[in-house]
């Protein structure tokens, strides 16, 4: 080990960012670890406990704090500060730094360094051994920050457009609500369950439920008695994306019945499912081929088509709307003169749905957003191996997606 190098704060721009703002920078030692000396440059004017301005200094006192690493080396600030004694109330205290938190061995920049080295995915104890502590102060670093975020929450108002959708949270098929703001491309919060039952003791403490002007969910009558109910002025836009699943879903179940060697044909099913505009000439080919051997999916071919056609429109005018909802009502009166359960089922579920439908003509916005933060989730519960405590998950999701 080679002998300390003392210099002076004027000889190297290092220490200037190894410092925080409001110090003076007195000298500094560098050898395997880095130690900066600094000191307060505001010195407190009024008493924190009476709010006096007679105070008395009791004297200077050293206070040490581990901050950022410097060219790879840990780095030590050693701060000269005081502590006062207020003539009014006759009681002591002792100088607030900038950055460094009561009772804190380390400055607030280390810490959330520590934060966001374990938020991209680095284990505690890899980063444990790294920064030489142990692994339960990462654990209780990434904590205190993750709350931090999770306190804004409870003053935020809920967003104006909000997108509702639910995901598992482990193999036991325990559910949980996503309540997302579609606006700002975030989550807002995650509550457990599902059902109005289980969510409404969260429903009743949520902030500016009345703001609200649009939601977004999936085909679920379970979530749109909720939304009806809870949040009053809210308008009700079906998911784009859940709507064509739907249709898909039917008709193939349909095709399925009238063409049984269609079976589970992946290369069939995957032509059928294309959208004519998208496919190659081979493609093609092998579609024109496919509905000259079984001539009755030309029909439900046709029909899929122009039914996903219609659904994805967006942006819409309100005369425009007119016209769709009048084309899809036609469509929906086409599916109920073929007897057959899929056709009937998908024309029931076009109808009790159609106003919600019409709306996502007039939107852009989905819950393809959602979905995205739900895969994000599923890889914050494979990177913890399973998250039993729910708060800790909440947190967990509350600082990476929110």
């Amino acid at each position: 080990m080679g002998t300390w190098g003392v210099r002076r704060a004027t000889m190297s721009p290092v220490t200037i960012e190894l410092t925080l703002p409001g110090y003076r920078i007195i000298r500094w030692e560098s050898n395997i670890l880095m130690r900066v000396y600094v000191e307060a440059l505001d010195a407190p004017r009024l008493c924190p406990c009476c709010g006096g301005g007679r105070l008395h200094s009791k004297g200077r006192y050293e206070r040490r704090a581990r901050h950022l690493a410097c060219f790879g080396n840990p780095s030590e600030l050693v701060i000269s500060c005081r502590r006062y004694e207020c003539l009014g109330c006759r009681r002591s205290f002792v100088q607030p730094l900038p950055g460094i938190r009561p009772g804190r061995r380390s400055s607030e920049p280390w810490r959330e360094e520590i934060y966001e080295h374990h938020g991209d995915g680095i284990c505690a104890s890899v980063l444990a051994e790294r920064l030489r502590i142990a692994p339960a102060t990462v654990g209780r670093i990434y904590t205190q920050f993750t709350e931090r975020k999770a306190k804004e929450r409870e003053s935020l108002d809920c967003p104006h457009v909000l997108g509702i959708d639910e995901h598992t949270i482990h193999r036991g098929h325990r559910f949980a609500t996503t309540f997302c703001d579609l606006k700002n491309h975030r989550v807002f919060d995650i509550s457990p369950g599902r059902s109005e039952t289980e969510l409404a003791g969260y429903l009743s403490t949520l902030r500016g439920r009345e703001k609200v002007r649009v939601v977004c969910i999936d085909l679920s009558n379970t979530y749109r008695s909720m939304i009806r109910r809870w949040f009053p002025r809210a308008a009700i836009v079906a998911d784009r994306f859940h709507a064509i699943r739907l249709v898909g879903l039917h008709l193939f179940r349909m095709a399925r019945q009238l063409c049984p060697d269609l079976g589970w044909n992946r290369a069939w099913l995957g032509v059928l499912r294309m959208r004519s505009d998208r496919m190659d000439p081979a493609q093609q080919q092998r579609l024109a081929a496919l509905l000259a051997k079984y001539p009755a999916l030309r029909g439900i071919y046709e029909l899929k088509e122009r039914l996903c056609a219609l659904l994805r429109l967006k942006l819409q005018s309100k005369s425009a709307c007119r016209r769709h909802i009048r084309s899809l009502l036609e469509l929906i009166d086409a599916l109920k003169q073929t007897p057959t359960e899929p056709a009937l089922t998908l024309a029931k579920s076009l109808t009790d749905w159609s106003e919600e439908i019409a709306r996502m003509w007039r939107f852009s916005r989905n819950n393809g957003i959602t979905e995205g933060f739900h895969r994000k989730m599923k890889l914050i519960q494979r990177r913890a191996y399973g998250i039993r405590s729910f708060p800790n998950y909440r947190l967990r999701v509350i600082a990476q997606c929110g």
